[in-house]
Protein backbone atom coordinates (compact mmCIF):
# COMPACT_ATOMS: atom_id res chain seq x y z
CA UNK A 1 0.00 0.00 0.00
CA UNK A 2 1.58 3.75 -0.87
CA UNK A 3 1.89 6.27 1.66
CA UNK A 4 -0.18 8.39 -0.80
CA UNK A 5 -2.99 5.55 -0.18
CA UNK A 6 -2.62 5.42 3.40
CA UNK A 7 -3.08 9.17 4.14
CA UNK A 8 -6.20 9.01 2.03
CA UNK A 9 -7.71 5.82 4.47
CA UNK A 10 -6.67 7.68 7.20
CA UNK A 11 -8.49 10.66 6.08
CA UNK A 12 -11.60 8.87 5.30
CA UNK A 13 -11.23 7.23 8.46
CA UNK A 14 -10.86 10.18 10.32
CA UNK A 15 -13.82 12.08 8.64
CA UNK A 16 -16.08 8.66 9.50
CA UNK A 17 -15.53 9.11 12.90
CA UNK A 18 -15.90 12.69 13.12
CA UNK A 19 -19.60 12.63 11.28
CA UNK A 20 -20.04 9.25 13.83
CA UNK A 21 -19.98 11.36 16.52
CA UNK A 22 -21.83 14.20 15.41
CA UNK A 23 -24.94 11.72 14.73
CA UNK A 24 -24.39 10.97 18.32
CA UNK A 25 -24.19 14.30 19.74
CA UNK A 26 -26.92 16.14 21.89
CA UNK A 27 -29.88 16.95 20.06
CA UNK A 28 -32.47 19.77 21.48
CA UNK A 29 -36.09 20.38 20.37
CA UNK A 30 -37.21 23.69 19.27
CA UNK A 31 -39.89 24.48 21.81
CA UNK A 32 -41.94 27.86 22.07
CA UNK A 33 -44.98 29.33 23.27
CA UNK A 34 -47.69 31.22 20.41
CA UNK A 35 -49.64 33.45 22.54
CA UNK A 36 -52.98 34.75 20.91
CA UNK A 37 -56.52 35.01 20.39
CA UNK A 38 -58.27 31.67 21.79
CA UNK A 39 -59.52 29.30 18.64
CA UNK A 40 -58.29 28.41 14.84
CA UNK A 41 -54.36 27.23 14.63
CA UNK A 42 -51.88 29.13 13.75
CA UNK A 43 -49.06 26.76 11.20
CA UNK A 44 -45.53 27.42 11.89
CA UNK A 45 -42.27 25.77 9.92
CA UNK A 46 -38.92 25.64 10.90
CA UNK A 47 -36.02 25.56 8.47
CA UNK A 48 -38.74 25.66 6.39
CA UNK A 49 -40.28 22.49 6.74
CA UNK A 50 -41.02 20.37 10.21
CA UNK A 51 -44.94 21.64 9.92
CA UNK A 52 -46.84 22.61 13.48
CA UNK A 53 -50.49 23.53 13.59
CA UNK A 54 -50.63 25.19 16.94
CA UNK A 55 -53.69 25.75 18.36
CA UNK A 56 -54.44 28.18 21.40
CA UNK A 57 -57.02 26.57 23.73
CA UNK A 58 -59.68 28.45 26.09
CA UNK A 59 -58.94 29.48 29.59
CA UNK A 60 -60.00 26.60 31.89
CA UNK A 61 -62.92 27.73 33.98
CA UNK A 62 -63.07 30.76 31.75
CA UNK A 63 -63.77 32.70 28.78
CA UNK A 64 -61.03 35.24 28.63
CA UNK A 65 -60.68 35.43 24.49
CA UNK A 66 -56.76 35.55 24.92
CA UNK A 67 -54.56 32.65 26.01
CA UNK A 68 -51.10 31.03 25.52
CA UNK A 69 -49.82 27.34 24.76
CA UNK A 70 -46.68 25.76 24.45
CA UNK A 71 -44.81 24.08 21.69
CA UNK A 72 -42.35 21.89 20.55
CA UNK A 73 -41.22 20.51 16.65
CA UNK A 74 -41.35 16.94 16.07
CA UNK A 75 -37.73 16.88 14.61
CA UNK A 76 -34.83 17.44 17.22
CA UNK A 77 -31.64 19.51 16.03
CA UNK A 78 -28.22 18.69 16.83
CA UNK A 79 -26.59 21.45 19.12
CA UNK A 80 -24.52 24.11 17.63
CA UNK A 81 -27.02 23.58 14.52
CA UNK A 82 -29.34 26.79 12.97
CA UNK A 83 -33.38 27.05 13.26
CA UNK A 84 -35.50 29.18 11.96
CA UNK A 85 -38.81 29.16 12.92
CA UNK A 86 -41.19 31.45 10.57
CA UNK A 87 -45.32 31.52 9.92
CA UNK A 88 -46.64 29.67 7.11
CA UNK A 89 -50.55 30.45 7.99
CA UNK A 90 -51.95 32.55 10.32
CA UNK A 91 -55.60 32.25 11.06
CA UNK A 92 -58.27 33.40 9.98
CA UNK A 93 -58.56 37.54 10.37
CA UNK A 94 -55.51 37.57 12.50
CA UNK A 95 -52.17 38.49 12.14
CA UNK A 96 -48.96 36.09 13.80
CA UNK A 97 -45.45 37.62 13.98
CA UNK A 98 -42.27 35.32 15.26
CA UNK A 99 -41.26 38.05 17.91
CA UNK A 100 -38.36 37.21 20.12
CA UNK A 101 -35.97 34.13 19.19
CA UNK A 102 -37.40 33.05 16.14
CA UNK A 103 -33.69 32.16 14.55
CA UNK A 104 -30.46 31.26 15.68
CA UNK A 105 -28.29 28.30 17.06
CA UNK A 106 -29.54 25.38 18.43
CA UNK A 107 -27.92 25.30 22.13
CA UNK A 108 -29.41 24.23 25.39
CA UNK A 109 -33.71 25.22 26.02
CA UNK A 110 -35.10 27.15 22.46
CA UNK A 111 -38.08 29.24 23.75
CA UNK A 112 -39.67 30.75 20.79
CA UNK A 113 -42.53 33.28 21.39
CA UNK A 114 -45.10 33.71 18.48
CA UNK A 115 -47.76 36.35 18.87
CA UNK A 116 -51.20 36.49 17.12
CA UNK A 117 -53.85 38.90 17.32
CA UNK A 118 -56.81 40.69 15.18
CA UNK A 119 -56.05 42.43 12.10
CA UNK A 120 -59.43 44.39 13.15
CA UNK A 121 -60.93 43.56 16.33
CA UNK A 122 -64.67 44.93 17.28
CA UNK A 123 -64.74 46.53 19.90
CA UNK A 124 -68.36 48.38 20.87
CA UNK A 125 -69.49 45.06 21.70
CA UNK A 126 -70.94 43.62 25.13
CA UNK A 127 -69.21 41.28 27.18
CA UNK A 128 -71.26 38.40 25.98
CA UNK A 129 -70.70 39.65 22.22
CA UNK A 130 -74.76 39.27 22.17
CA UNK A 131 -74.39 42.82 21.48
CA UNK A 132 -72.35 44.93 18.94
CA UNK A 133 -72.73 48.45 18.97
CA UNK A 134 -72.60 49.60 15.09
CA UNK A 135 -70.88 52.64 13.22
CA UNK A 136 -73.88 54.44 13.50
CA UNK A 137 -74.94 54.36 17.27
CA UNK A 138 -70.98 54.14 18.68
CA UNK A 139 -68.46 56.86 18.03
CA UNK A 140 -65.83 58.86 20.34
CA UNK A 141 -63.27 56.16 21.40
CA UNK A 142 -60.39 56.30 23.39
CA UNK A 143 -57.53 53.88 23.82
CA UNK A 144 -55.10 53.04 26.33
CA UNK A 145 -52.50 51.04 28.38
CA UNK A 146 -48.99 50.97 29.42
CA UNK A 147 -46.57 48.12 29.44
CA UNK A 148 -47.73 47.07 32.31
CA UNK A 149 -51.25 45.95 31.55
CA UNK A 150 -50.12 45.98 27.41
CA UNK A 151 -50.91 48.67 24.92
CA UNK A 152 -54.65 49.14 23.61
CA UNK A 153 -55.50 46.62 25.72
CA UNK A 154 -58.46 49.29 26.97
CA UNK A 155 -61.11 51.38 24.95
CA UNK A 156 -63.75 53.79 26.16
CA UNK A 157 -66.63 54.78 23.88
CA UNK A 158 -69.88 56.16 23.66
CA UNK A 159 -72.68 54.46 22.73
CA UNK A 160 -76.51 54.03 22.56
CA UNK A 161 -76.01 49.97 22.05
CA UNK A 162 -78.00 48.07 24.58
CA UNK A 163 -74.83 47.12 26.65
CA UNK A 164 -73.71 46.81 30.54
CA UNK A 165 -77.27 47.18 31.63
CA UNK A 166 -77.92 50.84 28.86
CA UNK A 167 -81.39 51.10 28.25
CA UNK A 168 -81.11 52.99 24.52
CA UNK A 169 -82.65 56.13 25.77
CA UNK A 170 -79.80 57.84 26.24
CA UNK A 171 -76.33 58.00 24.63
CA UNK A 172 -73.72 56.26 27.50
CA UNK A 173 -70.11 56.01 28.13
CA UNK A 174 -68.23 52.71 28.11
CA UNK A 175 -65.12 50.77 28.92
CA UNK A 176 -63.90 47.69 27.29
CA UNK A 177 -60.82 45.21 28.44
CA UNK A 178 -59.78 43.50 25.88
CA UNK A 179 -58.29 40.75 27.28
CA UNK A 180 -60.91 39.60 29.74
CA UNK A 181 -63.71 40.87 27.18
CA UNK A 182 -64.95 43.06 30.29
CA UNK A 183 -67.75 45.68 29.02
CA UNK A 184 -68.52 47.97 32.00
CA UNK A 185 -71.29 50.97 31.75
CA UNK A 186 -68.92 54.01 33.39
CA UNK A 187 -71.89 56.35 33.18
CA UNK A 188 -73.73 54.93 35.89
CA UNK A 189 -74.08 55.38 39.76
CA UNK A 190 -74.78 52.57 42.11
CA UNK A 191 -72.86 49.75 42.89
CA UNK A 192 -70.66 48.20 40.01
CA UNK A 193 -72.69 44.43 39.89
CA UNK A 194 -75.96 46.17 39.35
CA UNK A 195 -75.10 49.49 37.64
CA UNK A 196 -78.45 52.06 36.87
CA UNK A 197 -77.87 54.12 34.17
CA UNK A 198 -77.55 58.08 34.06
CA UNK A 199 -80.58 60.00 33.38
CA UNK A 200 -79.35 62.34 30.30
CA UNK A 201 -76.75 61.62 27.51
CA UNK A 202 -72.99 60.81 28.55
CA UNK A 203 -70.29 61.44 25.40
CA UNK A 204 -67.00 62.10 24.81
CA UNK A 205 -64.81 60.03 26.91
CA UNK A 206 -60.92 60.23 27.57
CA UNK A 207 -58.34 57.53 29.38
CA UNK A 208 -55.61 57.66 30.78
CA UNK A 209 -52.32 55.96 29.07
CA UNK A 210 -52.60 53.41 31.21
CA UNK A 211 -56.31 52.92 30.60
CA UNK A 212 -58.03 52.32 34.08
CA UNK A 213 -59.20 56.13 34.59
CA UNK A 214 -61.77 57.42 32.33
CA UNK A 215 -63.05 61.20 32.14
CA UNK A 216 -66.63 62.00 30.07
CA UNK A 217 -69.30 65.43 30.24
CA UNK A 218 -72.31 64.32 31.19
CA UNK A 219 -75.79 66.12 31.18
CA UNK A 220 -77.49 63.61 33.57
CA UNK A 221 -78.21 64.67 36.97
CA UNK A 222 -78.21 61.29 39.14
CA UNK A 223 -74.80 60.25 38.60
CA UNK A 224 -74.25 61.58 41.90
CA UNK A 225 -75.15 63.06 45.23
CA UNK A 226 -76.11 66.62 45.42
CA UNK A 227 -75.83 67.37 41.26
CA UNK A 228 -78.05 70.35 41.43
CA UNK A 229 -76.19 73.12 38.97
CA UNK A 230 -78.69 71.51 36.18
CA UNK A 231 -75.86 71.68 33.95
CA UNK A 232 -73.03 69.29 32.05
CA UNK A 233 -70.44 67.94 34.17
CA UNK A 234 -66.94 66.18 33.90
CA UNK A 235 -66.91 63.36 35.84
CA UNK A 236 -64.24 60.53 36.48
CA UNK A 237 -63.96 57.08 36.56
CA UNK A 238 -61.82 54.72 37.94
CA UNK A 239 -61.42 50.83 37.11
CA UNK A 240 -59.69 49.89 40.45
CA UNK A 241 -61.88 52.29 42.29
CA UNK A 242 -65.32 51.03 41.03
CA UNK A 243 -67.23 50.64 44.25
CA UNK A 244 -66.48 54.50 44.81
CA UNK A 245 -68.47 55.42 41.91
CA UNK A 246 -67.82 58.71 40.02
CA UNK A 247 -66.71 61.67 40.71
CA UNK A 248 -67.05 65.22 39.46
CA UNK A 249 -64.36 67.09 38.73
CA UNK A 250 -65.64 70.12 37.16
CA UNK A 251 -65.67 72.24 40.12
CA UNK A 252 -63.83 74.61 42.11
CA UNK A 253 -60.92 74.35 44.07
CA UNK A 254 -63.15 74.85 46.87
CA UNK A 255 -65.86 72.71 45.47
CA UNK A 256 -68.06 75.14 44.33
CA UNK A 257 -70.54 73.92 41.24
CA UNK A 258 -69.91 75.17 37.65
CA UNK A 259 -73.20 77.26 36.64
CA UNK A 260 -72.78 76.40 33.14
CA UNK A 261 -71.87 73.87 30.61
CA UNK A 262 -68.58 71.58 31.07
CA UNK A 263 -67.27 69.36 28.72
CA UNK A 264 -64.39 68.13 26.29
CA UNK A 265 -62.24 66.08 28.57
CA UNK A 266 -58.42 65.03 29.26
CA UNK A 267 -56.56 63.25 31.45
CA UNK A 268 -52.52 62.58 31.90
CA UNK A 269 -51.58 59.50 31.60
CA UNK A 270 -52.08 58.33 35.71
CA UNK A 271 -55.45 60.09 35.46
CA UNK A 272 -54.04 62.65 38.61
CA UNK A 273 -54.91 65.79 35.92
CA UNK A 274 -57.99 66.85 33.92
CA UNK A 275 -58.39 69.43 31.78
CA UNK A 276 -61.73 70.84 30.62
CA UNK A 277 -63.79 73.54 29.32
CA UNK A 278 -66.66 75.53 30.70
CA UNK A 279 -68.69 78.73 30.06
CA UNK A 280 -69.52 78.95 33.85
CA UNK A 281 -68.26 81.92 36.26
CA UNK A 282 -68.49 80.06 39.41
CA UNK A 283 -64.65 77.73 38.97
CA UNK A 284 -62.17 80.40 39.04
CA UNK A 285 -61.47 84.11 39.31
CA UNK A 286 -61.38 86.41 36.43
CA UNK A 287 -64.05 85.20 34.45
CA UNK A 288 -67.33 87.35 34.09
CA UNK A 289 -70.58 85.57 33.12
CA UNK A 290 -71.28 82.58 31.19
CA UNK A 291 -71.17 82.89 27.61
CA UNK A 292 -67.31 82.63 26.91
CA UNK A 293 -65.74 79.02 26.83
CA UNK A 294 -62.61 78.64 28.90
CA UNK A 295 -60.23 76.11 29.13
CA UNK A 296 -59.32 74.90 33.14
CA UNK A 297 -56.86 72.22 34.44
CA UNK A 298 -58.00 70.14 37.58
CA UNK A 299 -55.48 68.48 40.02
CA UNK A 300 -57.37 66.14 41.18
CA UNK A 301 -54.69 65.16 44.19
CA UNK A 302 -54.10 68.70 45.36
CA UNK A 303 -57.73 69.52 45.06
CA UNK A 304 -56.93 72.58 43.01
CA UNK A 305 -58.68 74.28 39.62
CA UNK A 306 -57.07 76.32 37.23
CA UNK A 307 -57.80 78.73 34.52
CA UNK A 308 -55.40 78.10 31.76
CA UNK A 309 -57.32 80.31 28.63
CA UNK A 310 -56.27 83.59 30.92
CA UNK A 311 -54.53 86.50 29.46
CA UNK A 312 -51.78 88.56 31.75
CA UNK A 313 -54.06 90.10 34.10
CA UNK A 314 -55.55 86.57 34.64
CA UNK A 315 -59.09 87.34 32.82
CA UNK A 316 -60.71 84.75 31.05
CA UNK A 317 -60.26 85.04 27.19
CA UNK A 318 -61.45 81.65 25.78
CA UNK A 319 -60.84 78.27 24.39
CA UNK A 320 -61.72 75.19 23.15
CA UNK A 321 -60.30 71.61 23.03
CA UNK A 322 -57.94 71.35 25.11
CA UNK A 323 -55.43 68.31 25.70
CA UNK A 324 -52.68 67.17 28.23
CA UNK A 325 -49.24 65.60 27.68
CA UNK A 326 -48.75 62.61 29.98
CA UNK A 327 -47.01 64.19 33.01
CA UNK A 328 -50.10 66.83 32.84
CA UNK A 329 -47.66 69.47 32.70
CA UNK A 330 -48.25 70.87 29.07
CA UNK A 331 -51.44 71.79 27.78
CA UNK A 332 -52.43 72.40 24.48
CA UNK A 333 -55.70 74.07 23.45
CA UNK A 334 -57.45 76.04 20.47
CA UNK A 335 -58.17 79.44 20.86
CA UNK A 336 -59.32 82.85 18.89
CA UNK A 337 -57.97 85.26 21.42
CA UNK A 338 -54.95 87.91 20.56
CA UNK A 339 -54.58 88.02 24.40
CA UNK A 340 -52.74 85.22 25.35
CA UNK A 341 -49.45 85.82 24.06
CA UNK A 342 -47.62 88.85 22.34
CA UNK A 343 -47.71 89.91 18.50
CA UNK A 344 -50.92 87.79 17.55
CA UNK A 345 -52.00 89.79 14.58
CA UNK A 346 -53.45 87.38 12.38
CA UNK A 347 -56.78 87.81 13.53
CA UNK A 348 -57.20 83.76 13.51
CA UNK A 349 -57.73 80.95 15.85
CA UNK A 350 -54.43 79.77 16.77
CA UNK A 351 -52.92 76.73 18.98
CA UNK A 352 -51.36 77.25 22.41
CA UNK A 353 -49.65 75.56 24.92
CA UNK A 354 -49.83 75.98 28.13
CA UNK A 355 -46.66 74.66 30.65
CA UNK A 356 -48.10 74.44 34.30
CA UNK A 357 -44.67 74.50 36.04
CA UNK A 358 -43.70 77.81 34.26
CA UNK A 359 -47.11 79.73 33.97
CA UNK A 360 -46.36 80.47 30.94
CA UNK A 361 -48.12 80.11 26.97
CA UNK A 362 -46.78 78.99 23.72
CA UNK A 363 -48.47 80.27 20.23
CA UNK A 364 -47.19 76.78 18.35
CA UNK A 365 -49.53 77.29 15.30
CA UNK A 366 -47.03 79.42 13.25
CA UNK A 367 -44.84 78.58 10.16
CA UNK A 368 -41.79 77.21 9.37
CA UNK A 369 -40.33 80.38 9.69
CA UNK A 370 -41.94 81.62 12.70
CA UNK A 371 -44.11 83.51 11.17
CA UNK A 372 -47.90 83.74 11.24
CA UNK A 373 -49.83 81.45 9.21
CA UNK A 374 -52.14 82.52 6.63
CA UNK A 375 -56.40 82.33 6.40
CA UNK A 376 -56.23 79.39 3.39
CA UNK A 377 -59.69 78.75 2.33
CA UNK A 378 -60.97 78.08 5.93
CA UNK A 379 -63.32 80.34 7.70
CA UNK A 380 -62.43 82.87 10.98
CA UNK A 381 -64.82 80.92 12.67
CA UNK A 382 -63.27 77.33 12.58
CA UNK A 383 -62.87 75.15 15.53
CA UNK A 384 -59.84 73.33 15.54
CA UNK A 385 -58.78 70.28 17.89
CA UNK A 386 -55.30 69.89 18.55
CA UNK A 387 -53.21 66.95 19.53
CA UNK A 388 -50.24 66.80 22.10
CA UNK A 389 -47.37 63.52 21.99
CA UNK A 390 -47.68 62.06 25.50
CA UNK A 391 -44.05 63.07 25.74
CA UNK A 392 -45.64 66.75 25.81
CA UNK A 393 -43.07 67.53 22.71
CA UNK A 394 -45.40 68.11 19.97
CA UNK A 395 -48.82 68.97 18.66
CA UNK A 396 -50.64 68.27 15.62
CA UNK A 397 -53.26 70.13 14.13
CA UNK A 398 -54.96 70.61 10.63
CA UNK A 399 -55.17 73.46 8.32
CA UNK A 400 -55.77 74.79 4.96
CA UNK A 401 -53.45 77.71 5.36
CA UNK A 402 -50.87 77.65 3.12
CA UNK A 403 -47.95 79.26 4.54
CA UNK A 404 -46.96 76.65 7.19
CA UNK A 405 -44.61 74.91 5.18
CA UNK A 406 -42.34 75.76 1.89
CA UNK A 407 -44.13 73.84 -1.51
CA UNK A 408 -47.55 73.52 0.36
CA UNK A 409 -49.90 73.52 -3.44
CA UNK A 410 -52.67 71.38 -2.60
CA UNK A 411 -55.25 73.87 -1.66
CA UNK A 412 -56.42 71.21 0.87
CA UNK A 413 -56.48 70.72 4.23
CA UNK A 414 -53.37 69.09 5.58
CA UNK A 415 -52.06 68.04 9.11
CA UNK A 416 -48.89 69.61 10.19
CA UNK A 417 -46.65 68.40 13.38
CA UNK A 418 -44.80 71.49 15.63
CA UNK A 419 -41.62 70.85 18.00
CA UNK A 420 -42.92 72.77 20.53
CA UNK A 421 -39.59 73.63 21.97
CA UNK A 422 -38.00 74.37 18.40
CA UNK A 423 -40.51 75.66 16.45
CA UNK A 424 -39.95 73.27 13.45
CA UNK A 425 -42.68 72.37 11.46
CA UNK A 426 -43.65 69.33 9.65
CA UNK A 427 -46.36 68.21 6.99
CA UNK A 428 -47.48 64.73 8.37
CA UNK A 429 -50.65 64.29 5.08
CA UNK A 430 -48.27 63.95 1.61
CA UNK A 431 -47.18 61.29 0.21
CA UNK A 432 -44.48 58.68 0.95
CA UNK A 433 -42.51 60.41 -2.03
CA UNK A 434 -43.03 63.90 -0.55
CA UNK A 435 -45.45 64.96 -3.02
CA UNK A 436 -48.76 67.16 -1.77
CA UNK A 437 -51.67 65.13 -1.33
CA UNK A 438 -54.64 65.53 -3.46
CA UNK A 439 -57.54 65.77 -0.78
CA UNK A 440 -58.50 66.94 2.68
CA UNK A 441 -56.92 65.49 5.48
CA UNK A 442 -58.60 64.70 7.39
CA UNK A 443 -61.54 64.73 6.58
CA UNK A 444 -63.33 66.81 9.25
CA UNK A 445 -62.90 70.38 9.24
CA UNK A 446 -60.51 70.99 11.87
CA UNK A 447 -60.81 67.46 13.47
CA UNK A 448 -58.49 66.13 15.91
CA UNK A 449 -55.84 63.78 14.56
CA UNK A 450 -53.28 61.17 17.10
CA UNK A 451 -49.99 61.24 18.00
CA UNK A 452 -47.72 58.64 19.77
CA UNK A 453 -46.29 59.34 22.57
CA UNK A 454 -42.99 59.91 21.00
CA UNK A 455 -44.32 62.09 18.61
CA UNK A 456 -43.23 59.99 15.72
CA UNK A 457 -46.43 58.37 14.34
CA UNK A 458 -49.24 60.17 13.46
CA UNK A 459 -52.69 59.20 12.50
CA UNK A 460 -55.72 60.75 10.54
CA UNK A 461 -58.38 60.04 7.81
CA UNK A 462 -57.86 61.45 4.27
CA UNK A 463 -59.76 61.92 1.41
CA UNK A 464 -56.79 61.98 -0.74
CA UNK A 465 -56.87 59.11 -3.21
CA UNK A 466 -52.75 59.58 -3.70
CA UNK A 467 -52.18 58.40 0.23
CA UNK A 468 -53.81 54.87 -0.16
CA UNK A 469 -57.46 55.25 -0.49
CA UNK A 470 -60.77 57.98 -0.13
CA UNK A 471 -62.31 57.92 3.20
CA UNK A 472 -59.90 55.56 5.16
CA UNK A 473 -57.27 56.17 8.02
CA UNK A 474 -53.63 56.13 7.54
CA UNK A 475 -50.36 56.29 9.90
CA UNK A 476 -47.41 58.52 8.57
CA UNK A 477 -44.49 57.75 10.36
CA UNK A 478 -42.54 60.89 10.47
CA UNK A 479 -39.33 59.25 10.74
CA UNK A 480 -39.24 57.24 7.81
CA UNK A 481 -41.92 59.25 5.53
CA UNK A 482 -43.80 55.84 5.39
CA UNK A 483 -47.53 55.34 5.33
CA UNK A 484 -49.60 52.77 6.82
CA UNK A 485 -52.82 52.09 6.05
CA UNK A 486 -54.86 51.52 8.88
CA UNK A 487 -58.27 50.42 6.95
CA UNK A 488 -58.52 50.34 3.02
CA UNK A 489 -62.06 48.95 2.32
CA UNK A 490 -64.06 51.38 4.15
CA UNK A 491 -66.94 54.18 2.49
CA UNK A 492 -66.55 56.17 5.77
CA UNK A 493 -64.72 56.17 9.11
CA UNK A 494 -64.75 58.02 12.12
CA UNK A 495 -61.95 60.20 13.90
CA UNK A 496 -59.25 57.81 14.45
CA UNK A 497 -57.22 57.86 17.59
CA UNK A 498 -53.73 55.74 18.27
CA UNK A 499 -52.09 53.74 21.11
CA UNK A 500 -48.67 55.12 22.89
CA UNK A 501 -46.76 53.52 20.14
CA UNK A 502 -48.61 52.86 17.27
CA UNK A 503 -49.86 49.03 18.16
CA UNK A 504 -53.30 49.80 17.24
CA UNK A 505 -55.04 52.43 15.67
CA UNK A 506 -59.17 52.70 17.12
CA UNK A 507 -61.62 54.08 14.55
CA UNK A 508 -65.14 53.95 13.65
CA UNK A 509 -66.15 52.44 10.27
CA UNK A 510 -69.16 51.85 7.98
CA UNK A 511 -67.66 48.73 7.18
CA UNK A 512 -67.59 45.21 9.28
CA UNK A 513 -64.01 44.74 9.87
CA UNK A 514 -64.10 41.95 11.87
CA UNK A 515 -64.92 38.77 10.05
CA UNK A 516 -66.22 37.20 13.01
CA UNK A 517 -69.44 39.80 12.96
CA UNK A 518 -71.03 41.33 10.46
CA UNK A 519 -71.88 44.42 12.22
CA UNK A 520 -70.15 48.08 11.84
CA UNK A 521 -69.17 49.45 14.79
CA UNK A 522 -65.59 50.85 16.41
CA UNK A 523 -62.73 48.80 15.23
CA UNK A 524 -59.05 48.04 17.10
CA UNK A 525 -57.10 48.13 13.85
CA UNK A 526 -53.25 46.21 14.68
CA UNK A 527 -50.68 48.14 12.65
CA UNK A 528 -47.56 45.91 13.42
CA UNK A 529 -45.94 49.10 14.60
CA UNK A 530 -45.52 47.49 17.96
CA UNK A 531 -46.01 44.15 20.06
CA UNK A 532 -49.69 43.76 20.91
CA UNK A 533 -50.81 43.89 24.14
CA UNK A 534 -51.28 40.06 25.19
CA UNK A 535 -47.42 39.85 24.15
CA UNK A 536 -46.31 42.55 26.54
CA UNK A 537 -47.26 40.75 29.27
CA UNK A 538 -45.32 37.67 28.74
Amino acid sequence: MSNQTMVSLSLSLSLSLSLSLSACGPETTVTGTVLGPVGDAVTLLNNGGDELDVSVPAFTGGDDPYNRVDFSFATPLPEGTSYDVTVAEPPAGQVCEVYARGSGLVAGDVNVLVGCEWTDDHVSRGADNTVLGTFFDSSAPAVGGDVEYGEGRFVAFTSTALMGGASGNHRQVFWRDRLTGETVLVSASGPAEAPVEGNGDSVDPAISADGLVVAFESDADDLIDSDANGARDVFVWSANEREAGLKRVSVSSTGAEANSVCGQASLSADGSVVAFTSGASTLSNGVDGINTINIYRRDLIAGTTTLISADATGAGVGGDHPVLSDDGDRLAFSSFSSALVADDANALWDIFVWQHSSATHTRVSLTSGGGERNQGSESTSRVVAPAISGDGRSVAFATTASNMVAGDDNDAQDVFVVDIDSGDVVRASIGADGVDSDGDSPIGQGERVSLSTDGRLVAFSTRAQNLGAIGNVMVRDLDSGAIIAASAETGGVGVPVMSSAGAYVVFGSDTPLDGRFTSTGLFAHYTGLARAFWWLNN
